[in-house]
């Protein structure tokens, strides 16, 4: 693919992950100005796109991934002033880290991601129980049982986690 194909492409990933990450989830503070947002997205792009990423060309574990996702939040406290909380969360943190990840994987970026992007549809479509507020989720735990629950389902149908998010995602058709 040539590189200005490939550019077009990963832009398109980014404000795909950006909008699924941040449209819902109110991670900014009041009045924070539109150009303070861009700029806290760009350094945020920069930073997984440069020290993340490339980490996925072969296979993480998922104590490596989760690590991961500690370093996004870890990140973003450097941008406290304007979020809410002073920093992103594990809910926001993973289904930014996870649904890029998902996008560069499909496209055969990188090897196979350890998780998915953990979110209502997820949550409602293929577990039953309670469905937690993704958008919420503090507590690294909470994910993780998310995760383990996933995992106990994809493995039911012999398949890792990502390969289960693919075939139980759909977008709405209308």
């Amino acid at each position: 693919m040539n590189t200005q194909k490939q550019s077009f492409l990963y832009n398109e990933f980014w404000i795909l992950t950006f909008g699924g990450a941040f449209q819902r989830a109110n991670i900014y503070k009041p009045n924070v100005e539109t150009e303070k947002r861009t700029i806290f997205r760009i350094a945020l792009k920069k930073f997984v796109s440069e020290h993340i990423i490339p980490q996925y060309k072969t296979p993480v574990c998922e104590i490596s991934h989760i690590l991961n996702l500690e370093g996004i939040i870890a990140f973003s406290e450097k941008w406290h002033e304007i979020l809410n909380n002073g920093k992103l969360n594990i809910g926001v943190s993973q289904k930014l880290l996870n649904l890029i990840l998902k996008y560069y994987w499909c496209l055969g970026e990188i090897a196979m991601p350890p998780h998915c992007p953990v979110d209502r549809i997820i949550q409602s479509k293929g577990l039953e129980g309670e469905t937690i507020s993704w958008t919420t989720i503090a507590d690294i735990n909470v994910y993780l049982n998310i995760i383990n629950k996933i995992r106990m389902e994809a493995e039911n149908k012999n398949q890792t986690i990502a390969e289960w998010e693919l075939e139980v995602f759909q977008r709405n058709e209308n």
